[in-house]
């Protein structure tokens, strides 16, 4: 195999893929590394941890045609301490890869594509298009609620739901719960999957950096365990996770007693400065509600906070307790001037609506009166 590339590209492809090569301690050898191929379409870059895959081409020069499985890290290294732009890659048939660049030569260890785990195909039979924009800012305004490194497996994904011409995106860790939705979407097929929250977080990265157009579109294709998204020819793949997903319907309150409107932008930035005084951990921000003003109170052994907001509130004063960060969660990424809290009681959840997505919807759970 040889191939002339330039720096910037290599650097760029390889940064799509990075993510899913595995860190674990223990792993394959051959996981550590990612796969380079050429193909018709170009230098084909592959990577997997065995959970989630990815497939990305770059344009390169080839002058022969070849496979090679590259240490991820030692690779990035090289590449990126190069001092010229232009970079070339030979591989023998021993797996070595030479790296040539200016004067600079250096020969890396590979292993053969014949050692690399197989990676299907997106399934595009029951396959669906949507917009990558649109999906993007409905991940953006669920995935902070799902867990991280749950027992409860079901929790470290999103749920994806089509269901009688409604589309929605679910998260919840237990304590919180966000919901999105679309209607009118052209999803020929109606499914309930839980897709992994790591392979959700790349796919927004992935859009942010590479789509534009508002109309441009990504297929999603689904089979009984996995889910492949593809943009032009790149391809994500995620193995789906197994489990029932809680019934979150049964959470969201039915009927409340308050309601109050505030600024987002103010009541983010008085919550943060709430968080810095409150303990570290279980930590507690206490709003007051009062006649059009929202008192927000915090403390710890060694600091005391309060500020004063105006809020659109006419109800009897009402006091509850949130931890902050799911707070402050929310406000980050609601993408509304105003929000609208609903509370039914103290000890009850409450609700969160944005001003400007009425298909967007937050449920906090309190926390217990300081």
């Amino acid at each position: 195999m040889k191939i002339t590339s330039n720096k910037e590209s290599l650097i760029k492809g390889i940064q799509v893929i990075q993510s899913a090569v595995t860190s674990k301690a223990g792993a394959l050898p051959v996981l550590q590394n990612f796969l380079i191929e050429t193909d018709e379409n170009g230098l084909k870059l592959v990577s997997t941890d065995l959970e989630m895959a990815i497939k990305h081409f770059i344009k390169v020069d080839i002058k022969n045609d070849g496979s090679v499985t590259i240490p991820m890290k030692k690779f990035v290294d090289v590449v990126q301490n190069l001092d010229k732009e232009e970079v070339n890659i030979f591989v023998d048939e021993a797996s070595k890869i030479a790296i040539n660049s200016g004067k600079a030569k250096i020969k890396i260890g590979g292993l053969p594509k014949s050692d690399y785990p197989l990676i299907p195909d997106i399934e595009e039979k029951d396959s669906f298009k949507i917009k990558a924009l649109d999906i993007m800012n409905m991940i953006e305004k669920t995935v902070f609620s799902s867990a991280a490194d749950d027992e409860r497996h079901f929790l470290n994904g999103l749920l994806w739901k089509n269901e009688k011409g409604v589309f929605s995106i679910v998260a919840t860790d237990g304590r919180r719960l966000a919901v999105t939705w679309k209607e009118g979407l052209k999803i020929k097929k109606d499914f309930k999957v839980i897709i992994p929250s790591k392979i959700m977080n790349e796919l927004v990265k992935f859009i942010k950096t590479n789509v534009k157009d508002e109309k441009e579109e990504m297929t999603v294709g689904l089979s009984t365990n996995q889910v492949g998204f593809k943009f032009g020819k790149t391809v994500f793949i995620s193995r789906l996770i197994e489990g029932n997903f809680p019934a979150y319907e049964q959470i969201i309150p039915k009927t409340t007693e308050f309601k109050a409107e505030v600024n987002a932008e103010k009541l983010l930035a008085a919550t943060k400065r709430a968080a810095i005084c409150s303990n570290d951990r279980g930590g507690a921000v206490k709003y007051t509600l009062k006649k059009n003003v929202l008192i927000v109170n915090a403390s710890s052994q060694t600091m005391d906070f309060e500020d004063e907001l105006d809020i659109d509130f006419s109800g009897k004063e009402f006091q509850i307790s949130y931890n902050p960060k799911f707070i402050t969660d929310i406000l980050k990424n609601v993408g509304s001037k105003k929000v609208t809290f609903e509370f039914t009681g103290p000890a009850t959840p409450s609700i969160v609506k944005s001003a400007a997505d009425a298909e967007l919807l937050y449920i906090v759970m309190p926390l217990r009166a300081q």
